[in-house]
């Protein structure tokens, strides 16, 4: 086996691998939010114990980005790639680790179904988890286009946040005796507006794998000119 062949089946297990933890965080975030809409406790409890699958994914990724880079010391296109799975493999385990955090607030929202129905947070999950799939279709697809539009759905998430804590304020002012549900619900509006967070990291990412443009901090770039 010639050495460029040998990289090439490294890079393919690479990607297998980051498409892996990929479909294992979105999975988790699904249980997430589907176990505070439904106060499925069992279902929550299912999510933590899960995130040392995330955990040890990671690792996994990170290992074989080391060993590419070890062995190979890649350049161009393929070095973009390897910077960019690193990359992806740090915000999806954040993602996984807001799942989780959902999760957790399983233990104080048991029984306060009603009060999710009346924020905007099943449509605030809604949209984070449909530009978090936009992002890593984007990735996998290596489509610039698609990873520039997540970094404009990024505000709807952001703006459906401030709506949904400022109905959180009303809802404690008129039943006071939810005080602590309610305020668990700010903790997963948080989690689900820092997963949309990690979409648009995602996205950039896949902009600068495709293009070779670092999109990030632009206002910093262009005042350096």
């Amino acid at each position: 086996m010639t050495i460029h062949r040998q990289m090439d089946d490294e890079l393919k297990r690479l990607r297998a691998l980051i498409v892996r933890m990929s479909d294992l965080v979105d999975e988790q975030l699904a249980d997430a939010i589907n176990a505070v809409s439904n106060g499925d406790l069992e279902l929550a409890n299912r999510v933590r114990k899960r995130d040392d699958e995330v955990d040890a994914l990671e690792l996994e990724v990170d290992a074989q980005c080391e060993r590419l880079l070890a062995l190979h010391t890649p350049v161009a296109v393929d070095l973009r790639f390897i910077i960019t799975v690193v990359k992806l493999n740090t915000d999806l385990e954040r993602v996984g680790d807001q799942a989780k955090n959902i999760a957790k607030t399983m233990a104080y929202l048991a029984g306060s179904t009603r009060l999710v129905k009346e924020t905007r947070i099943q449509e605030m999950a809604d949209i984070a988890r449909t530009i978090l799939h936009e992002a890593q279709d984007a990735f996998i697809k290596q489509n610039r286009v698609l990873a520039r539009q997540v970094l404009a759905h990024d505000k709807q998430v952001d703006s459906l946040h401030k709506e949904t804590f400022r109905t959180i304020v009303r809802l404690v002012e008129e039943q006071p005796e939810q005080a602590e549900a309610l305020a668990h619900l700010v903790t997963v509006s948080k989690a689900i507006e820092r997963v949309a967070d990690h979409a648009k990291n995602i996205a950039e990412a896949v902009v600068f794998y495709v293009e070779g443009q670092d999109i990030r901090h632009r206002k910093l770039q262009t005042a350096s000119k």
